[in-house]
């Protein structure tokens, strides 16, 4: 009766699906993150206040090498949870063999972050000297590094979306912005300082974590039993394609995530940390003001593999019309807010000294808006049979995007590589969408 009760409570509703369960999703992610966003408002303004542009660059440029290393060595298990956890929500046998995989993928997620421990130990060393940091200021991003590294979170995000949890997922993310808010009024009252405002940073991260696995843990419990971890082998040959699915959403995210901290760490080398912390803020500011772009891909690849799974090809090619057609609009509108409130915005939060952000959070917000237009394109191909043609495409992607930054940065500076970002962010989506088109005729 217990296993019964546990399963009923995870089945997702079959009242809401397709288009109308993507934006019920998305409503409840956009409402933990619209609830950060504003969170963020307050603790950004403290943050660039306090350290001006050349502190708040150093800041940006620690954090972004510990996300860059994150992205070389992670799994992304999450997506494949959601990939072949979608066909094992009904039935106990079912559940058994979705627990099995989730002991796989928690496995993959503590062997990704102890390597990604070994490679920060060397690559903190390396990045020392070229950003011109202290021996307190590197081993302060060491220890950063090694923190967001251990506090594990990708494997329970996946269980909450693919049983239809975002309302928990909703709550769970909350948790970053109020840590982060208070752990920043208490330093900024008391000693205000670069590496305090790493530890707040890192705080946030692990209670983060830990809120992931409480939620999972309590609303799985079924699937959560420890003694799933020694039953890899078996989940290995019971999901067929597991293993290159792993590499190639792990090559394809790597490659996709690290044009936009690789573009921060190549102009704080080539232009240094002021130029870098323009572009951070830019960055942060797009992405609070785009975040429904992010939030929509994330519900999307939950409903794709639902839909696929449960009700077949003709519901998938009609959801997904139906999604390329609200995501446009979307994107269109995105773009119009920041160009109204994207000045306003940096003045009133960080002063005139961040002015110069406007026109990178601009470039930057354009590119973000045309990738929104393209969310469903990806998660089709990955839903499928279309992960390798996904994988080839980020990598030439990648490359361009490479060649277009350094280009545009000898030319332009910043300015240069944020439009780098929206010459490949048009490229991405008529790529991406041929091929996603393409793979639904196929079937």
């Amino acid at each position: 009766m217990a296993e019964e009760a546990a399963i009923k409570s995870v089945k997702p509703s079959g009242e809401q699906t397709g288009i109308r369960r993507i934006i019920t999703n998305t409503g409840w992610l956009l409402g933990g993150k619209g609830f950060g966003g504003v969170l963020s408002i307050f603790y950004l303004a403290i943050l660039t206040r306090t350290l001006g542009v050349t502190g708040f660059g150093q800041f940006a440029l620690i954090t972004g090498a510990a996300q860059a290393i994150i992205l070389i060595v992670s799994f992304q298990t999450w997506q494949v949870v959601v990939r072949f956890g979608a066909g094992y929500l009904e039935g106990v046998k079912n559940r058994q063999k979705f627990g099995r995989l989730v002991g796989l993928c928690t496995l993959l997620d503590m062997a990704g972050a102890i390597v990604g421990c070994v490679i920060a130990y060397f690559a903190m060393r390396w990045f020392a000297p070229l950003f011109g940091w202290g021996p307190e200021l590197a081993q302060s991003a060491l220890i950063f590094a090694l923190v967001v590294l251990l506090s594990i979170k990708s494997t329970p995000t996946g269980i909450l979306r693919v049983e239809n949890r975002f309302d928990l997922t909703a709550y769970t993310e909350a948790i970053i912005p109020i840590v982060r808010l208070i752990g920043t009024i208490i330093v900024w009252l008391t000693e205000p300082s670069l590496i305090n405002f790493l530890i707040v940073w890192a705080l946030s991260e692990v209670f983060n974590a830990i809120g992931y696995w409480l939620f999972t843990a309590w609303h799985s419990r079924d699937i959560m039993s420890p003694q799933n971890l020694f039953r890899a082998r078996q989940a290995m040959r019971e999901n067929k394609g597991i293993g290159e699915f792993l590499m190639i959403t792990n090559l394809g995210s790597t490659f996709a995530g690290l044009s936009q901290n690789m573009a921060l760490l190549i102009i704080g080398y080539f232009v240094g940390p002021t130029a870098a912390g323009l572009y951070r803020l830019a960055s942060q500011l797009s992405i609070a003001m785009t975040k429904i772009s992010v939030l929509l891909s994330r519900a999307i690849f939950a409903e794709v593999n639902l839909v696929r799974a449960q009700q077949g090809m003709g519901a998938m090619k009609n959801l997904f019309h139906q999604a390329s057609r609200m995501l446009f609009i979307t994107g269109g509108a995105v773009i119009l807010i920041v160009l109204i409130l994207g000045k306003p915005a940096i003045y009133f939060m960080s002063g005139t000294e961040f002015l110069p952000a406007y026109p990178l959070l601009v470039l930057l917000a354009t590119a973000a808006s045309i990738d929104l237009a393209g969310a469903i394109y990806e998660p089709t191909l990955l839903s499928g049979t279309g992960a390798r043609t996904a994988l080839k495409l980020q990598a030439l992607i990648a490359a361009l995007f490479i060649t277009l930054l350094l280009s545009g940065l000898e030319l332009y500076g910043a300015v240069g590589a944020a439009g780098a970002m929206v010459v490949t962010a048009i490229i991405r989506l008529l790529l991406f969408g041929r091929a996603a088109r393409r793979s639904l005729v196929e079937g």
